[in-house]
């Protein structure tokens, strides 16, 4: 058997290697472990992003590898795919897309052999909820559960969507689904927890820039066993490992910090969008004023405008 491998650690110009796995490891070896190479004269980190049986490559001088750093696939299947079609549709180095998804001290902790991927402890939801929806918004709720399409959430200032999101987020975590709330900006990530937390308490997890490292760490940890279901953050969140995630909010869509400055330079919605493909997920884009972009897609016929058009009063 042989494997692709990619820059784990480091940066190569490399795309991606080759090499041949012994027989006494083939049994433990699938996508999205890391493993221990040589290359040149030392031993390095890279992670296995193809399994191939042919290649070009003269048989004789493929080395093998050494090891296998953690047996557990620190990447869903479906991460894999995405990373190789950010490479190909944004035109950048494997390696680069792949560093999204690895923050710098879950590298750190990989490398050093300290990641535990057990859940820290159990996170429970109690949903604390005090207000009456007025008909239109719960025929939006019904309206957007009952679509097949990525939906346009068309709300007025006013309409309270944010009361929407989260009976949405209520009906997905009785079935133990996650859900991811993507908003633009630190103050509205805190704005969006707060109401949040005030209806699930505290095991809501909310990440941005300000979080250290290693909370981030665990947040993944917490996101890759399903113990974590509601996740608020800014676009990063996107590259986590989540093994069960059903509902996908992309709040004020139309924000230009949705789109990296930095290579490679993505459009957060469009990785959404391929996500979603691959995994079915329920997908909302959520602005007073969508995106040219976003409005090009429902001419397209690609995606459903839902409005809430009447302002909300308690």
């Amino acid at each position: 058997m042989l494997i692709v491998v990619s820059p784990f650690l480091k940066s190569f110009d490399d795309i991606w290697l080759t090499y041949f796995v012994p027989k006494e490891l083939e049994s433990y070896i699938k996508l999205g472990i890391v493993v221990d190479i040589p290359l040149q004269t030392q031993i390095v980190s890279w992670v296995v992003l193809d399994m191939i049986n042919e290649t070009s490559f003269d048989k004789d001088k493929i080395k093998p590898i050494v090891s296998i750093k953690y047996e557990e696939a620190l990447l869903y299947d479906y991460q894999i795919k995405t990373i190789k079609w950010i490479s190909n549709y944004y035109f950048c180095k494997i390696h680069s897309s792949l560093n999204l998804f690895f923050p710098r001290n879950l590298k750190e902790k990989i490398e050093k052999i300290k990641l535990d991927l057990s859940p820290k402890k159990k996170l429970d939801y109690i949903f604390n909820y005090k207000k009456t929806l007025t008909e239109n918004q719960q025929n939006t709720i019904n309206e957007i559960e009952n679509t097949d399409k990525k939906i346009i959430f068309y709300g007025i200032t006013g309409s309270w969507k944010t009361e929407v999101y989260i009976n949405l987020v209520k009906n997905y975590l009785d079935k133990q689904k996650q859900s991811l709330i993507l908003v633009p900006e630190i103050i509205l990530n805190n704005q969006t927890y707060e109401r949040f937390k005030e209806i699930f308490w505290d095991n809501v997890l909310m990440i941005n820039s300000s979080i250290t490292e290693s909370k981030k760490t665990n947040s993944r940890i917490d996101i890759y066993n399903n113990n974590a279901k509601i996740i608020i953050w800014t676009r990063s969140s996107l590259f986590y490992p989540y093994k069960d995630l059903w509902l996908i909010i992309v709040d004020e869509e139309h924000d230009l910090s949705y789109k990296s400055e930095s290579t490679p330079r993505i459009d957060t919605k469009e990785v959404v969008s391929f996500v979603a493909n691959q995994k079915d997920i329920k997908t909302i884009f959520a602005s007073w004023t969508p995106s040219i972009k976003t409005i090009f897609k429902w001419l397209k016929n690609e995606y459903k405008i839902i409005n809430l058009l009447d302002e909300y009063k308690n």
